[in-house]
């Protein structure tokens, strides 16, 4: 079973705020969409629902061009990489994948202090994504975090 969420970065003509959270079978989803030109640019995140401490587990990145307009110099990155996906043309997308290792009790102690514990749920914060419109100006746009149960 797979968690995950969307967050959507979106221009067109009239500012609007959409904000909507949906929980469904141990799937979350979030949807952030802000509007204003013809740019509609979707971070979505995705791992496991459930993992035990000292596992590695696969975090799926996908970038979407959902709008009309070509955006450029995307970038992906978190506290754990940095990476450049390039151009990105209307109905177009780009995934990435990154193996987290999720620390046991004893690795979180090593660096932490000995009454120190790994959380249940574990929690994957968000990604930022940043591009570059046809205008030239930059814009930035954040993912949903996760939650991992620890079993």
């Amino acid at each position: 079973m797979l968690i995950g969420g969307v967050v959507a970065f979106t221009y067109i003509t009239t500012p609007a705020k959409n904000n909507t959270t949906t929980v469904n079978n141990n799937i979350n989803t979030s949807t952030t969409t802000k509007t204003v030109a013809n740019i509609n640019i979707v971070a979505n995140q995705t791992g496991p629902a459930k993992a035990k401490e000292g596992d590695n587990v696969t975090i799926n990145y996908s970038v979407s061009n959902k709008g009309g307009q070509v955006v450029n110099n995307v970038k992906i990155h978190d506290q754990n990489f940095d990476t450049t996906i390039g151009t990105l043309n209307p109905g177009e997308t780009k995934k990435y994948q990154y193996t987290l290792h999720i620390p046991t009790d004893k690795e979180v102690q090593q660096d932490f202090s000995s009454k120190s514990t790994v959380s249940n749920p574990f929690f994957v914060g968000s990604f930022g994504v940043s591009f570059t419109d046809l205008n030239g100006s930059s814009h930035t746009i954040n993912s949903n975090s996760l939650e991992i149960k620890l079993e």
